[in-house]
């Protein structure tokens, strides 16, 4: 058994469908799970004395169970008792674990600012709330960018798990091309490729942004690879 490009073109709608809802998925999990996350590692940075314990809780265990099993709960569980589609529960679950991760990432670039800018901008007379929102986020997000991008990265993986729930991105689609081809070489090597290609996009699109964040760094690459 070798690879066979007659597959990939007789089969190559299934391939564009799969990726499509791929990406689909992937954004809609992408912005929600950023903003969660942000909401979720500013709470976890300020530990309000409830609030706080909850939300550490919940970022213990979405990071530390698998993802497998929190898309099952949500879908074979929660969804008895809540009327949703399988792409919502898939989105929620895409966002509870991997906004926990952001949410991590987050509380770490909070964590890494002089403990001088919140007593600064209380002495302005900016409140707590007012404080994280106009100086502490912006300055961690600046600090944490490259890692949230690289999430993006993960979310992206990580909508192959929805498969399991009969979402038809490009993992399932991959599993239907084998089981009408019987090659696997060829089905699963155009997805992982596929794939591949989506995270040099993500990766690119991470270097651009972190140039124009840095131009003095850019600059500096740019002479390093001309010598």
């Amino acid at each position: 058994m070798s690879f066979n490009w007659n597959i990939v073109v007789k089969y190559w709608p299934r391939f564009w469908s799969g990726t499509l809802l791929t990406l689909k998925y992937a954004a809609i999990a992408i912005v929600i799970a950023t903003v969660w996350g942000v909401l979720m590692g500013a709470v976890s940075y300020r530990k309000p004395r409830i609030l706080g314990t909850i939300v550490r809780a919940y970022i213990c265990f979405f990071r530390e169970t698998p993802l497998l099993v929190q898309i099952y709960f949500l879908f074979y569980g929660v969804s008895r008792y809540v009327s949703v589609s399988a792409g919502v529960m898939g989105i929620v679950a895409l966002v509870l674990n991997d906004g926990a991760f952001i949410a991590e990432i987050i509380r770490g670039g909070l964590q890494s600012i002089e403990i001088g800018q919140s007593e600064a901008a209380y002495a302005l007379g900016f409140n707590k709330f007012q404080t994280m929102i106009y100086f502490l986020i912006p300055q961690a997000w600046k600090k944490v960018l490259d890692s949230v991008i690289n999430m993006f990265s993960i979310i992206i993986k990580d909508t192959s798990m929805l498969m399991w729930i009969t979402i038809c991105e490009l993992t399932y689609q991959c599993n239907q091309i084998n089981n009408y081809s019987f090659n696997p070489i060829t089905s699963y090597l155009v997805g992982g490729a596929i794939y591949l290609i989506l995270f040099f996009a993500v990766q690119g699109a991470r270097k651009l942004l972190s140039m124009k964040n840095n131009p003095k760094r850019a600059i500096e690459k740019r002479g390093e690879s001309a010598a």
